[in-house]
């Protein structure tokens, strides 16, 4: 009788520790829900680099077609309360299993990220593939070249997860060559850059190449650019040492941090200035201070991406050069500019000019198309532009 009495005891007091457990859960959820309804909105996440979704205005269409109720969802998740601190510890619970794929990024040795390359656009590529051949055809007294840099995943493949595909960029660069017309030229740097992966030839939170890479990349590029006279020495200026790219940003991973380097050429006697479409005012300088003071470090280089940049130097050999590019650019252009006379940035992203003008106003001798491997294969600006009349 006793023992019966005991056992309905205990019965009684797990019901309540677990009716008392409940109503806490309860409660913390309704807390955090509250306090996440209470707090000012983030218009910016700096751990996630990106906009975050504020709160959604209803109206009889988006009511209607359900939008509504998605963007009531990602403005939900995107203001939860310490949203950052979740995300740091689901991160740490998934590396704890062993997962190394995070959002899109892997996370490889010597705790380099890396983007997984998303394959190609087959439509897209076709028609700036034939934009570029057609550019070509309607410019046949000009040099031109294309730079499509490989991504890191493909580069570094000693470096992903044990087992981690990864899409073949090289047979991705023999359909680029096989689809351009003989009058352009494709540089292709993969075995460059594979040599020289320990140096650092991509950042570790980032997807961009280092100045390191860039440079290694403008050494293999030189001849085929018809470059001469090459500098060799360079002073190498360290900018920033606490870099956290956009990859440490997408994948929640935040264990490394990179270096920015700057090189300034030595023994070399050139000056220039250079302005940009959203400022017209001519600087003496392609780096912008100013953005190693913010999230985006890789921005110091020209201030980040800009529908075009003009770069007028006292080199008098009357090259004068156009680049259709993406960001990976940004920091090899600096390596360009004591052999041009000028030389003229177009992100296609953009801009929405006449390119044809542009060349024939500008007396243009050379044309290169410089883009990431990843970039190239599924961007759907380049061919609007160079069809552009």
């Amino acid at each position: 009788m006793e023992l019966k009495r005991g056992k309905e005891r205990r019965r009684k007091e797990n019901k309540n520790l677990h009716r008392s457990m409940a109503w806490c859960f309860a409660g913390m959820v309704l807390l955090l829900v509250a306090a996440s309804i209470i707090q000012p909105d983030r218009k910016i996440s700096d751990e996630e680099n990106r906009v975050l979704t504020t709160f959604p205005r209803p109206g009889i269409e988006n009511i209607k077609n359900k939008e509504y109720m998605t963007e009531l969802e990602d403005y939900s998740s995107d203001q939860f309360i310490l949203r950052d601190l979740w995300i740091r510890l689901k991160v740490r619970c998934d590396l704890f299993v062993g997962k190394r794929e995070f959002n899109g990024v892997y996370l490889g040795k010597k705790k380099y990220l890396m983007q997984i390359p998303v394959g190609m656009d087959e439509k897209n590529t076709k028609e700036n593939l034939e934009a570029m051949n057609q550019f070509r055809q309607k410019n046949g007294n000009l040099r031109m070249n294309a730079l499509i840099v490989p991504n890191a995943a493909y580069i570094m493949k000693d470096y992903l997860p044990m087992g981690a595909p990864v899409r073949d960029q090289g047979e991705d660069m023999k359909y680029i060559k096989k689809q351009l017309s003989g009058g352009i030229g494709l540089i292709d740097i993969t075995e460059t850059l594979r040599k020289h992966v320990d140096e650092g030839v991509y950042y570790k939170t980032d997807h961009h190449w280092t100045s390191r890479g860039a440079a290694y990349g403008f050494n293999a590029a030189a001849k085929q650019l018809e470059i001469e006279g090459l500098v060799s020495d360079y002073k190498i200026h360290t900018v920033a040492t606490d870099f956290s790219g956009t990859l440490a940003s997408r994948s929640g991973y935040h264990k490394a941090t990179d270096t920015v380097e700057v090189y300034q050429p030595e023994n070399v006697e050139y000056q220039y200035l250079v302005s940009d479409s959203d400022n017209e005012e001519k600087r003496p300088t392609i780096y912008d201070r100013k953005a190693l003071d913010g999230k985006d470090k890789y921005q110091v280089f020209f201030g980040g991406n800009h529908a075009m940049v003009d770069i007028v130097t006292t080199n008098d050999n009357q090259r004068r050069l156009l680049i259709f590019k993406d960001s990976y650019a940004n920091s090899f252009v600096p390596f360009l500019i004591p052999y041009y006379n000028e030389i003229i940035m177009i992100d296609a992203r953009y801009y929405y000019e006449n390119v044809h003008m542009l060349v024939e106003n500008k007396g243009i001798t050379d044309v290169l198309f410089l883009y990431n491997m990843d970039t190239f294969l599924n961007d759907n600006s380049l061919g609007d532009v160079l069809a552009s009349e």
